[in-house]
C-alpha cells in the first residue's frame, strides 16, 4: 500500500489539483517548518510567523489549480509566496522588514554531549547577533541558502535574481558576516 510520504511533491500536487486535500496536507507537513523558518527570520515575533505561515499555505492551496511547476520546486514556490506575504505586510504597515531574529530556530541535534550543546548554542547566538547587523538582502540569501537549504538556483527564483547574482550575493554576505563576527570578537577582547 502506497503511503503519502512515498509520493514526490509533483505527484502530490497533481492529486491536490484533483481535489485531494490529504495530498495537500502532506505537502504542508513536508514544508511548513521551512516556510516558518523563512518567515520567522524576517519578523520580530513567532506569532506573526505562525499567522503568516498559515496565510502562505492558504494562498498556495488557492493557487494549486493554476500551479504550473516551470522548473521551480514546490518549496521555492511556497517561499516566493512567503516573500510576497511579507512584502504585503510591510506595505500595509508602512514599515521596512525587521532585522533577522532567529531565536527559536533549532540546530540539528543528534544526541550531543552537554558541552557540545553549550558550545553550539553560544556559536548560534554569536551568528544570530552578527546576522542582525547585515543588509536585508544579505540576511535573506543566508536564510534561504543555509537555514532553508535551498540551492542557488532555487534561491534565485525566490529572490527574483539570476543564479550568478545569488552566488555573488551569498559570497558577499558570508564575507560581511565573517567580518562582523571578527569585529565583535575583537571588541570582546578589549
Amino acid at each position: 500500500m502506497l503511503q503519502w510520504h512515498d509520493i514526490d511533491d509533483d505527484q502530490l500536487i497533481k492529486l491536490a489539483k484533483d481535489g485531494e486535500a490529504e495530498a495537500f496536507g502532506e505537502l504542508y507537513e513536508r514544508h511548513v517548518n521551512a516556510v516558518y523558518r523563512f518567515l520567522y527570520a524576517r519578523l520580530d515575533n513567532s506569532m506573526d510567523a505562525e499567522d503568516f505561515t498559515e496565510e502562505v499555505f492558504l494562498r498556495a492551496w488557492n493557487s494549486v489549480p493554476s500551479y504550473d511547476e516551470r522548473g521551480v520546486p514546490f518549496l521555492a514556490f511556497l517561499l516566493i509566496i512567503a516573500r510576497n506575504v511579507l512584502i504585503d505586510h510591510y506595505r500595509r504597515n508602512g514599515r521596512s522588514p525587521q532585522q533577522v531574529t532567529i531565536e527559536d530556530i533549532q540546530l540539528k541535534d543528534t544526541n550531543p554531549e552537554p558541552g557540545e550543546v553549550t558550545a553550539r548554542n553560544l556559536k548560534h547566538l554569536e551568528i544570530r547577533q552578527a546576522l542582525t547587523q547585515l543588509r536585508d538582502d544579505y540576511q535573506e540569501v543566508l536564510v534561504l541558502r543555509f537555514l532553508n537549504d535551498l540551492s542557488p538556483n532555487e534561491t534565485a527564483k525566490v529572490m527574483n535574481r539570476s543564479t550568478g547574482a545569488v552566488r555573488v550575493l551569498q559570497h558577499r554576505a558570508i564575507v560581511a558576516l565573517r567580518k562582523t563576527m571578527e569585529d565583535e570578537q575583537y571588541e570582546q577582547r578589549i
